[in-house]
């Protein structure tokens, strides 16, 4: 499967991937990322018994068998736009099919111990991204259709149209501040003329695979092994978020890539033998932090952490060159961070007081011995999602458990290993109690796993080396082969099975009610376009969730999604009035398919528990009978009521 001596033992050293700067930048393995040895050539891996079937296959071959992946996931797709979207048995089984045709060939030949130059792994990483990237892209490929997305194409419009920054944006205020995505796609458009969805694309795609790349490239500076960055590389792959959210057109999409580059130029600024280029390498990284706080807050956050962990380790191993330049570094990112919010984004503090308050009793109930009693606010996965993810976490806590064992035997005086290894085992406890103590534990985990699966790839990467290198383990050859790159292909199915989409709109299909990117059809963007032109933007609209998203996207509106009140009495009662002023609800869209159809996600409104029961139509024809309030659009399926013409709110600002 693997080297055996991919990473070598303390004392010995390696080189950059493939043929770079052989005579400078070589990283002793005594700890120190800045000292000097003298390079010499790798051991001679021994000789593996017998060679995968898998291995045998030429790179272009694998790229040719992921390409017909891709179109056979893609009829997966058509399937359900034609069927019953995820309901149609023919297309799940092509979809998940031709996912495996993606990810089997690939991990097993990074896997394989047949020779791979740094181009082939690079080639490799590059196809496995891109190819997921087009199927995202092909889930919807006439426009966006995930949530977060219609709030960035908000934020390009308004800047476009008002060629400022900082414009205010209804549906992610917060994003108001960080505008680096969408100061670049706004470039983009201006010198290309594309719309904001191609530009969208280009930005998103471009930021998502230099992220990839980039990370890859810190792995191989600071492991010295080609092999053993593309093995942690190719296990990064199942973190949850990173083929749906990672890739997404939104802020932190673009901020990631600022991430990866710091780390990188963090890296060389340390071991390069030259001032003037370690001044250089270090300059890279300064302007990359600046360019992740101002492109994401939870990446910059992150960003900070991570510079820390690596000087704290660094200065732990003896390594005072990289304990000096990285804590530095951190410094300069935290300063950066705390003076951006003071200056530019204070209502950052605001925005994630809610969320650090339920961590706060979350943590509270779990050291009492009490769970969290909030209420899902979405449905469970499937039970065969959750036995998938069961399986994956034992797998990932044992790998990480032999790693970190592996780290400090062998590698105590490596900086980079040794800050992977606290880092891992921290934020992989903090994504368990996560799990156990909050409520949507399961969502939650996953967008942190974008950050924590940093770490544990390294140290899972060092765990399966150490495994199938070993001598029991080698004496088996393709039996254990074959189970190593079957255990990696399901950590990688698991990624995508319990990443987003979710299991119930996997496949593109007929509409669904308050149900994400399932609610989102030419209806759904032509009432979009309808309000803003004919009510303009900025309006306090109650809705539910399908129409929310488009709302803020297309129409420019202020939608609010705490209205589950509005709908739950047959009648117009003061109480219900009274909730009207006090959020200053302007217009109440309401959807007859409400009343026939429960929705997948688990509920109609953000604020509701998980319903069992659908819609009366009394509670939505109630607007028919208020005196003075005017219906102002009528489909045969969606209405709009006024209700600043019966006086219950202030009129729109002009």
């Amino acid at each position: 499967m693997l080297h055996a001596g991919a990473l070598r033992s303390s004392g010995q050293v390696g080189r950059y991937a493939g043929g770079w700067r052989r005579s400078r930048g070589v990283v002793a393995m005594d700890g120190s990322l800045g000292s000097r040895a003298t390079a010499r050539r790798p051991s001679r891996p021994a000789q593996a018994p017998q060679a995968s079937a898998l291995s045998r296959i030429p790179i272009s071959v694998i790229t040719l068998i992921v390409a017909i992946g891709v179109f056979v996931s893609c009829a997966g797709y058509a399937a359900g736009r034609a069927g019953d979207g995820p309901h149609t048995g023919s297309g799940i089984a092509l979809y998940w099919f031709g996912q495996l045709m993606i990810v089997v060939p690939i991990a097993g030949r990074l896997l394989s111990r047949r020779p791979l130059s740094n181009g082939n792994i690079v080639t490799l990483i590059s196809v496995l991204t891109i190819a997921e990237y087009i199927l995202k892209c092909t889930y919807n490929p006439l426009g966006f259709a995930f949530n977060d997305e219609f709030l960035h194409w908000r934020g390009t419009t308004n800047m476009l149209q008002s060629g400022q920054l900082f414009e205010l944006n209804y549906g992610l205020p917060i994003g108001t501040h960080y505008p680096g995505i969408e100061e670049v796609t706004s470039a983009l458009i201006s010198a290309t003329g594309l719309s904001v969805f191609e530009a969208g694309l280009v930005v998103a795609g471009i930021a998502h695979i230099l992220y990839v790349l980039f990370l890859y490239l810190a792995f191989v500076v600071a492991i010295r092994s080609h092999r053993i960055a593309g093995i942690a590389t190719l296990l990064y792959f199942a973190a949850p978020s990173l083929t749906s959210f990672n890739s997404m057109f939104i802020y932190e999409t673009l901020a990631l890539a600022f991430l990866a580059m710091c780390i990188v130029a963090g890296l060389r600024s340390a071991i390069e033998r030259s001032p003037q280029v370690r001044r250089r390498w270090f300059i890279v990284a300064v302007l990359s932090i600046f360019g992740t706080v101002i492109t994401h807050h939870v990446t910059s956050y992150m960003l900070t952490a991570f510079l820390i962990l690596v000087a704290i380790a660094s200065r732990l191993t003896g390594s005072r060159n990289t304990a000096m330049r990285f804590g530095l570094l951190a410094a300069i990112s935290a300063v950066s961070v705390i003076g951006w919010i003071a200056l530019i984004a204070p209502d950052t503090v605001s925005y994630f007081a809610p969320t650090v308050g339920t961590f706060t009793q979350a943590l509270q109930g779990l050291t009492s011995g009490e769970a969290s009693s909030n209420t899902p606010s979405t449905v469970s996965s499937p039970m065969g999602n959750l036995a998938l993810e069961i399986v994956t976490l034992l797998l990932l806590t044992a790998l990480i458990a032999i790693g970190s064992w592996q780290a400090w035997k062998r590698h105590r005086r490596h900086p980079w290993i040794i800050g992977m290894m606290i880092g891992a085992l921290l934020g992989w406890g903090a994504s368990i109690g996560i799990r156990v103590a909050t409520s949507d534990g399961q969502e939650i985990a996953g967008r942190a796993a974008t950050y924590i699966y940093i770490s544990v790839a390294v140290i899972a990467a060092l765990a399966l080396t150490k495994l199938v290198n070993s001598a029991p383990m080698r004496r088996w050859g393709t039996v254990v082969g074959g189970a190593v790159v079957a255990a990696v292909a399901a950590l990688l199915i698991n990624g995508l099975a319990n990443g987003w989409p979710p299991s119930w709109e996997r496949l593109p299909g007929p509409h669904e009610v308050a149900s994400f990117e399932a609610s989102v059809n030419p209806q759904e963007v032509a009432i979009g376009y309808w309000s803003l032109k004919e009510l303009g933007p900025g309006n306090v609209i109650a809705s539910d969730q399908g129409l929310y998203p488009v709302l803020i996207g297309y129409g420019n509106q202020n939608p609010q999604q705490q209205v589950s009140e509005f709908y739950q009495t047959p009648t117009w009662t003061t109480q219900v009035a009274d909730y009207a002023r006090g959020l200053n609800i302007q217009f109440v869209e309401t959807d007859t398919r409400l009343t026939t159809s429960l929705p997948p996600s688990g509920n109609y409104f953000t604020d509701q528990p998980v319903v069992t029961g659908k819609v009366p139509l009394a509670n939505l024809t109630k607007y028919n009978h208020i005196e003075g309030v005017a219906r102002v659009y009528d489909d045969g399926t969606i209405n709009f009521y006024n209700l600043v013409s019966a006086g219950y709110v202030p009129p729109p600002k002009p």
